[in-house]
């Protein structure tokens, strides 16, 4: 895989996407809004963190679009939904099962990804990414909350 960066992010996002039919119909549902609701944000994000040079992503897939798709379609998107169906209603395992990913990403996967060439960050340290991810899984978290509220009070 070291020389074939564009194919390790196409079978990261493959692979997460396969895991879903194992997440059941109705939990998809139940947690979908949630994802597309962060997917959009990390998107906005995207694109700020390029303006400021926060990252920079040097291999992409598809090549034109959006730098981070292979990580929002990917490992976030299918990711986000496991953790919410696995842990949503116990915000402490939440956030430590978010904080122990996010560690992982940051870290560990961050090295390896780096020095495949797929991406590095500029002017951002793996710290305040890490910072980044755990206030973006408590956002999504609240927003899961809210979302569930709004059903709720919706069906009366």
């Amino acid at each position: 895989m070291k020389k074939r960066p564009v194919l390790l992010l196409w079978v990261m996002v493959i692979i997460s996407l396969l895991t879903l039919p194992f997440l059941g119909w109705k939990h998809f549902k139940r947690f979908l809004p949630a994802t597309i609701f962060m997917s959009i944000v990390i998107s906005l994000e995207s694109i700020l963190a390029e303006k400021l040079k926060w990252w920079e992503i040097y291999k992409k897939i598809p090549p034109y679009f959006i730098n981070e798709f292979a990580f929002i379609v990917g490992p976030f998107f299918a990711g986000s939904l496991w953790i919410l169906r696995l842990t949503y209603g116990r915000f402490g395992l939440f956030f430590l099962l978010n904080a122990v990913v996010d560690a992982l990403f940051v870290y560990p996967f961050y090295f390896w990804f780096k020095s495949i060439g797929i991406f590095a960050l500029k002017k951002m340290k793996n710290s305040q990414l890490y910072l980044l991810f755990l206030i973006k899984a408590v956002l999504m978290y609240g927003f899961q909350s809210l979302w569930e509220k709004s059903m709720k009070n919706s069906s009366h």
